[in-house]
Formats: C-alpha cells, sequence, structure tokens
C-alpha cells in the first residue's frame, strides 16, 4: 500500500532534544536582550528613528476614533491570551483529524508557550521605558514588544501546523493571513505609541528565531514525505 506522503511521522520526544532546544532559544533571547542594551537603546540615530516612530503613530491616530477604537480593539485580539488558544484549537483539530499526533500539537504549543516566557524575561533583563506620549496606558517594559513576539511566534507555529493540511490554497491562505497578522500587529503597536520602532522589529526578530529553533531542534510538525511505490 502506498504511504501518503501527508502522514505524519512520529518524532520521539527525548531529553537532549529538550535540552538543545530550550537552550537555543534562551541563547537567542539573551542575545536580542544584549543587541537592544548594548547597540539599539544607546544608538542616537535608533533613538531618534523610534521617536519619530511614536509621533507619527500618535499623529496618524488624532481625530480618527474610529482607527483608535480599531487600534484598541486588534491590540486585545493579537494579544497571547488569543494567540496560543488560536495555535492550540489547529493543533488539536490537526490531531483529531490524524494529520498530526497529539504529542505533536502538545509539543507545538509548548514552543510557543516557552518563546511567551522567554519575550517577558527580555523585557525584564533590558527594563527599556515605554514612550512616554503612548495613546493608550499599558504598564511594563517595552523592550521587545510582547505583542510583537507572541505575534510572530503564533505566526510561525500556525505556517509550520498547516504544512500538513493537503489542499494547497488552505496552506498559502493561512500563511498570507499569518503574516498580515504579524504585520498589522506591529504596525498597530507603533500606531497607540506603545513601543518603539526597534521593540516592535526585534519582537518579531525574537518571536520568529526560538519559535524556528524551537521547531527545528525538536521537531513538533513532521515534515512530509514523498511516495513509496
Amino acid at each position: 500500500m502506498p504511504h501518503n506522503r501527508w502522514m505524519p511521522v512520529d518524532r520521539p520526544v527525548i531529553v537532549s532534544r529538550v535540552v538543545a532546544a530550550i537552550t537555543a532559544m534562551i541563547m537567542a533571547m539573551l542575545a536580542v536582550a544584549a543587541l537592544g542594551e548594548w547597540v539599539l537603546i544607546p544608538s542616537s540615530w535608533i533613538r531618534e528613528i523610534d521617536a519619530r516612530g511614536v509621533t507619527w503613530g500618535i499623529d496618524t491616530l488624532a481625530g480618527h476614533q474610529s482607527w483608535h477604537d480599531a487600534a484598541v480593539l486588534w491590540a486585545v485580539l493579537s494579544g497571547p491570551w488569543f494567540v496560543y488558544p488560536c495555535v492550540a484549537i489547529l493543533g488539536g483539530v490537526l490531531a483529531v483529524r490524524r494529520r498530526i499526533t497529539a504529542r505533536a500539537a502538545i509539543v507545538t504549543l509548548l514552543i510557543g508557550l516557552l518563546g511567551w516566557g522567554l519575550g517577558a524575561w527580555c523585557k525584564l533583563l533590558v527594563e527599556r521605558p515605554r514612550p512616554i506620549d503612548a495613546v493608550v496606558e499599558v504598564g511594563g517594559w517595552s523592550y521587545p514588544s510582547g505583542h510583537a513576539t507572541n505575534i510572530s511566534i503564533g505566526a510561525v507555529l500556525v505556517i509550520s501546523l498547516v504544512q500538513v493540511v493537503q489542499r494547497a490554497w488552505v496552506r498559502w491562505s493561512a500563511t498570507v493571513l499569518a503574516v498580515m497578522g504579524a504585520a498589522l500587529t506591529a504596525a498597530d503597536r507603533i500606531l497607540l505609541g506603545v513601543h518603539n520602532i526597534s521593540d516592535v522589529t526585534m519582537g518579531l526578530v525574537l518571536g520568529t528565531v526560538v519559535t524556528l529553533l524551537g521547531l527545528a531542534l525538536l521537531p513538533a510538525v513532521p515534515t512530509t514525505e514523498r511516495p513509496v511505490p
């Protein structure tokens, strides 16, 4: 019987893979923290770009209440409290449909949650204050953007999960929507003035890198196989 090239291949979770994945993800987070602390934040021209970005965002929303309300709504919908349940639901559906194993769905979600925690840890290491002219009041530190970090983590996980779906239009649609969601979230944080451009940029970088490292070292979504004659 020919083997279905979309049939998931179960990959055991072993201690060495877990340690390697966590170590690599932590090192990536520390690199982003060091880059922010010693290169980006002290740079006068980066600070100038950041200030212009905040000013642009505030001026753009000024006098447009509907835009302001939409930006605030998206800030809620793009938070981790929405991103990770979506990843969990998608993984659960694929597991129920036998596209991936339940273990793969769980590992995928755990990679995301670990990335979320590393993003929060990075903020505590750098302790960069938020812009003082923000449109809305938000607590916590500014670098890197937590929303940008988590939406990029979610985007990478969704894109990786849908690769087991047979229909090409579903894979491409999910990929486009994931990328658009990440881009919209990045713009939203700048428009609201709650983050600098460098905060958002490095949040996207951090989320993408730690997730790719986690998926590469601790494969959660099986790669497709060629049919066997």
